[in-house]
């Protein structure tokens, strides 16, 4: 009966497939029992093929392998080499990189240049089923080298693609461009070229430039309709959603998660479903529809526990209860919490433990049940070790030190509070260091400037002496002459290398000193703002949701706005650029939805812009 159900469930699937595609060409008619008998005669062979497949595919190895065993010609022994580190690759995996590495030993020795490219493209892609990211990067680039003057589009698309993704895994987006972009057009496939948009959009929005990744996502979609991959479609769509998400842009948010949506539900899928209910929550929440969200984050959480999906199923589970705790639903809110908490601790999860005891750590603040909430932000701290984010550990370090300073524990507070202050340290210590950095680098390379000059007029002086034995006479005066002021000349250079020794070290010492007024400037810049947070956090409303909070430094910006100062002074103020300050100015009056100073000034004076101004 299992077996049958199962029978059941792929016919079904199928005859949805076959359906969509017939809508597409504009073919499909209401006459279903045609593609229904079709599908049932196709699941019968596609089952005896999938039963006969795995020993054909070992008759395969077999046959590859007793061919290897006659064969004397030697390119032949390298194409059958590398064709048998390919079949291998899933079940033997050191063995496959083996194989593949006696062909281009083979093809390497012997001059066969195509060969040399496709064990090198092979070993790329066996080398990046493992951990060794740099040897996969190795043997693609080196791939790339032997298959250009072939121009072979399709393994060389295929390795160019290979290494933006292996640079991708390595963080190293600024690489991962650099190969992507030439896969897009070297490749005659329209698969390659999908992934290879992909790719590009989701580092083009790492990277914060949204325009460009919508751009490369729909470039993506053109190419997954034409190789027939609506699965892959789906998720476009939903990264299209998330990134409108990041422009406020709901409206069309909105739209592409439901081409995300209509696609899921055509093929029945329930992964990309589960993607797609999740982004219409997230867009219906922030267009002032808290329920119809809360619907749909229940629906994604349903179909992600239905899949075993755990960590997406506990996301979902926060998004429930960050929405139940917005609503005042704070026994709703902290259940979802739990149940989320419950599944990290499974799988060791501490960044995401962290994220949770934040936010249950805000949910009971908010109840102001104070010593629960500094119970859960100090669990947050512990497990915010593995964060980069030091403004994220700032944050709960600030958020603890007011509690302890509410409940009356002045000790605990001023722990918290000086370990807040030392963040500041370190942050001004780093800058300090990558200044020093800076200088020594720029007198390295001066050094070896000179001396790249020095060496090249030495091969000049060899050059010439190649000359005729009268005019070597002549040449011999003029060089021991040339070398007199070239002494003279290195003398003088080494007396400058040492002043600028000394006056590297007097710049140091100055930016020592700098510091020591920039700690103080900064104790006293925070002390104002401290003031002024406290002048105009009085008798505050809450901020309608039409509006969107400031983040700290925006509302730092406004502060000062609200008290006159210029530009350049709030730039001289927070030790920023002036353009920065604009920045900053440009996106308050886009979150509060005003058009000048004055109108943004009244709002501060009346809302409370800040969720922790208080």
């Amino acid at each position: 009966m299992g077996f049958f159900n199962n029978y059941l469930q792929i016919n079904h699937r199928i005859i949805k497939f076959t359906q969509y595609y017939l809508l597409k060409m504009g073919i499909y008619t209401k006459r279903k029992f045609h593609i229904k008998l079709f599908v049932n005669k196709f699941l019968v062979i596609t089952i005896l093929s999938f039963s006969c497949a795995p020993v054909f595919a070992q008759n395969k190895i077999d046959s590859l392998q007793n061919l290897l065993k006659v064969e004397t010609d030697l390119l032949r022994k390298s194409q059958l080499m590398n064709e048998l580190a390919t079949e291998i690759k899933s079940k033997k995996l050191p063995l496959s990189i083996d194989y593949a590495k006696q062909a281009n030993q083979i093809a390497e020795t012997n001059g066969f240049k195509k060969e040399i490219g496709t064990s090198c493209s092979t070993l790329g892609l066996l080398y990046s089923y493992t951990t060794l990211l740099d040897s996969a990067v190795y043997w693609n680039k080196k791939a790339i080298n032997y298959l250009l003057p072939t121009n072979d589009s399709f393994e060389i698309s295929k390795n160019y693609n290979r290494l933006g993704v292996n640079y991708i895994l390595k963080s190293d987006y600024e690489n991962a461009l650099k190969y992507l972009l030439p896969a897009t057009t070297w490749s005659n496939t329209a698969k390659i070229k999908a992934n290879a948009f992909n790719n590009l959009g989701m580092i083009s929005k790492k990277n914060g430039n949204y325009a460009k990744a919508i751009q490369y996502y729909f470039s993506a979609l053109k190419n997954y309709e034409l190789c027939n991959t609506p699965v892959s479609q789906a998720t476009t769509f939903s990264n299209l959603g998330s990134l409108y998400i990041q422009k406020k842009d709901y409206k069309r948010a909105v739209e592409m998660y439901n081409q995300a949506y209509k696609i899921a539900i055509t093929i029945n899928d329930s992964e990309s479903l589960g993607q797609a209910f999740n982004g219409l929550g997230l867009t219906t929440n922030r267009l002032g529809n808290p329920k119809k969200g809360l619907e749909y984050f229940k629906q994604s959480a349903a179909i992600f526990k239905n899949l075993g999906l755990k960590n997406e199923y506990a996301q979902q589970l926060i998004n429930i209860a960050d929405l139940n705790g917005e609503i005042g639903k704070y026994k709703e809110a902290e259940i979802g919490y739990f149940d989320a908490e419950k599944i990290f601790i499974l799988s060791n999860d501490s960044l995401n433990l962290s994220a949770v005891y934040n936010n249950l750590g805000d949910l009971f603040f908010k109840q102001n049940l104070l010593k629960k909430a500094a119970s859960f932000f100090e669990k947050s701290y512990k497990y915010s070790s593995g964060f980069n984010d030091v403004n994220y550990k700032r944050l709960i370090v600030k958020n603890l030190s007011s509690i302890y300073q509410k409940l009356g524990q002045d000790k605990k507070a001023l722990e918290y509070r000086i370990i807040y202050e030392e963040m500041y340290d370190k942050m001004v210590n780093v800058a300090e260091i990558e200044k020093i950095v800076e200088l020594n680098h720029a007198y390295d390379s001066n050094k070896k400037e000179h001396q790249i000059i020095q060496k090249n007029e030495q091969i000049t002086a060899l050059q010439s002496s190649r000359k005729s034995v009268y005019i070597i006479i002549g040449i011999l005066c003029f060089v021991v002459f040339f070398v007199l002021i070239l002494y003279r000349s290195r003398l003088r250079k080494h007396q400058l290398l040492e002043e600028n020794i000394q006056s590297i070290d007097r710049q140091i010492e100055s930016l020592k000193i700098e510091n020591s007024d920039l700690k103080t400037k900064l104790i006293e810049t925070e002390q104002e703002l401290k003031n002024l947070a406290i002048k105009y956090s009085k008798d505050k409303e809450k901020l309608p949701e039409t509006h969107t909070n400031l983040s700290k430094r925006e509302y730092e910006v406004l502060l000062f706005m609200a008290e006159g100062l210029s530009d350049k002074e709030i730039a001289d103020k927070i030790f920023v650029s002036v353009t920065t300050v604009r920045t900053h100015i440009r996106r308050i009056y886009d979150k509060l939805l005003v058009k000048n100073r004055t109108e943004a000034i009244s709002l501060l004076s009346r809302f409370q812009l800040l969720v922790d101004a208080a």
